[in-house]
């Protein structure tokens, strides 16, 4: 294996260039995503992941705020991570911005990870009750894996086996074992039909009365009960899950101008504007 890079001091201050984000995905870890971004002007919507997110500031801060009221920065030097389905937003916390990377992880992807180690059994998986994370073993093992990940030079096998270490040292040092039933999220039966039935039918622009059916209450009750339980209303969701669709499928290699008919917007400005909320810059900037 190559050396690891070690992470980047806290002196250093140079004001990063304008929003750039890159994106792409690691096949033989479970389809797992990486990202490397560095956002001066920034800020995101309320969202949640299926995913855990886990990832480390480079440079500068992350101001975010997990769930509805609480309020943390992520400095350099920390790990975050956000559990599956945890709302949250984020935006700069100083005038430069910040430098980061992360690893968007599926849940069955990190049970895979994790098999064979303990304490953290088949049938359960890590939550971390912290977001901020100070454990500096850890974060060079993250910052090595995905510098790995990134490079051209490295073996498949390198990379794989980086990202494995880095992520069962994680859990295993700092996850709370918790039935795999409760991740990504809990909530009402019809709530989660409303979701079920919005993943089933990003690219049909569903409306608020076709999703209330599909849920079985009336269109103002699922209004309430949806933002309650999931945090966003439904409207909201839907632009995130078309965006999400879109990132895979650009993943995959398909063309951007089809991906936007794909799942569903009138044209490929619109699908840039909307991608553009979420990672910063335009999808043909960003997924590589």
């Amino acid at each position: 294996m190559t050396s690891p890079t070690a992470v980047p001091s806290m002196s250093d201050t140079r004001s990063p260039p304008a929003n750039r984000a890159k994106i792409w995905r690691e096949p033989a870890l479970a389809n797992a995503e990486l990202l490397r971004a560095a956002y001066r002007t920034h800020q995101f919507p309320p969202h949640a992941h299926d995913e855990y997110a886990i990832g480390f500031i480079e440079r500068g801060a992350q101001a975010y705020t997990r769930g509805r009221k609480e309020r943390l920065i992520m400095p350099m030097g920390k790990i975050c991570v956000i559990n599956p389905g945890q709302l949250h937003e984020g935006r700069g916390a100083t005038e430069i911005g910040w430098d980061y990377r992360m690893i968007y992880i599926p849940p069955e992807g990190l049970a895979m990870v994790l098999a064979g180690t303990e304490p953290i059994s088949g049938r359960e998986l890590p939550f971390f009750t912290q977001s901020v994370i100070d454990d500096t073993g850890t974060l060079q093992a993250l910052h090595a894996a995905h510098l790995c990940s990134e490079s051209s030079d490295a073996s498949q096998l390198e990379k794989t086996s980086r990202l494995v270490h880095a992520l069962r040292q994680l859990a295993t040092r700092h996850g709370q074992g918790v039935p795999l039933a409760r991740l990504p999220r809990a909530e009402p039966g019809a709530v989660r039909r409303a979701r079920e039935f919005i993943d089933a039918s990003v690219a049909a622009n569903p409306s608020l009365d076709d999703i209330a059916t599909a849920a079985g209450m009336s269109p103002f009750h699922l209004l309430r009960e949806f933002k309650k339980a999931v945090g966003v209303p439904p409207h909201a969701y839907l632009v995130q899950r078309r965006v999400d669709e879109a990132r895979c499928l650009l993943l995959k290699g398909r063309a951007l101008k089809r991906v936007a008919i794909e799942v569903g917007y009138s044209d490929q400005a619109h699908f840039s504007r909307e991608f553009r909320r979420f990672y910063g810059v335009p999808p043909s900037t960003a997924v590589r």
